[in-house]
């Protein structure tokens, strides 16, 4: 579906060198957006991202650590400059990092796992705010049903993370309102990406998408549809919520 009021928007992603940021990414791309491809380490799946983007609209590589306060600024800034502003933020970078239940988890693995996560959204919505006010704009947090439901074994630390984006997200809603800015948030279920590749196994996934009602298990692209409606203007009263992409697994009574 094409949004014709998405159409030029200047659209930063974080955490877009694959998977749901390069779904998210591309899917804007055809919106003839300006969008803004981060990454941290992997330069080569950017490269690829962008490469896509290129074939339909402007896009602008970009390298940050998303925990590091300076790192980010920069990179926000680079983009503004060269975008010419900034309409939509999707704080898409996260990861679990690995797995590590809470009867051995390390301090180190904590922290680095809210940074990851809760931090790094702060970053960049606080450098971004000032064009947000600027285009009446919107923001979009990736979270996870993660943290609603507690996880899985050893993932307990990243749910607490996401949950944390959760609550943050409502809070952002509230205090951007009077600037115009939306604040709304998808929450991915099981999807078919690399993060599922390396933390769970082929027959975990296999199950899952047995126990799925709709049937299969999620694509990147799926949960890039969420996002885009809630970018665009026909989400335009919609704010300090989230959409559930779970094909019905944990649907609520």
């Amino acid at each position: 579906m094409i949004y014709q009021d998405l159409k030029s928007k200047k659209v930063l992603i974080t955490g877009a060198s694959s998977g749901i940021g390069s779904a998210t990414a591309v899917m804007f791309s055809r919106h003839d957006c300006f969008v803004g491809v981060h990454y941290f380490r992997t330069k080569d799946g950017a490269e690829k991202t962008l490469e896509q983007v290129g074939t339909n609209s402007q896009g602008l590589l970009l390298q940050a650590d998303m925990r590091d306060e300076k790192q980010v600024h920069s990179m926000v800034e680079q983009f503004a400059k060269e975008a010419g502003g900034i309409d939509i933020l999707v704080n898409n970078a996260g990861s679990l990092i690995d797995r590590q239940p809470f009867e051995t988890a390390t301090v180190e693995y904590h922290d680095d796992v809210y940074a990851t996560n809760v931090l790094s959204i702060l970053l960049a919505t606080r450098s971004a705010l000032p064009y947000l006010k600027e285009s009446r704009g919107n923001i979009v947090n990736i979270g996870s049903v993660a943290g609603h439901h507690g996880g899985g074994v050893g993932s307990g630390i990243y749910a607490g993370a996401k949950a944390a984006v959760a609550t943050e997200t409502i809070s952002m809603a509230k205090e951007f309102a009077p600037y115009g800015i939306r604040v709304n948030s998808v929450l991915p279920g099981f999807i078919e990406t690399r993060f599922h590749e390396r933390f769970s196994s082929a027959q975990r996934r296999k199950e899952v998408a047995v126990r799925t009602p709709l049937g299969r298990n999620g694509t990147a692209e799926d949960v890039a549809k969420a996002v885009l409606f809630l970018a665009s203007d026909a989400a335009g009263f919609i704010t300090g919520e989230y959409i559930a992409v779970n094909g019905g697994l944990y649907m609520r009574a």
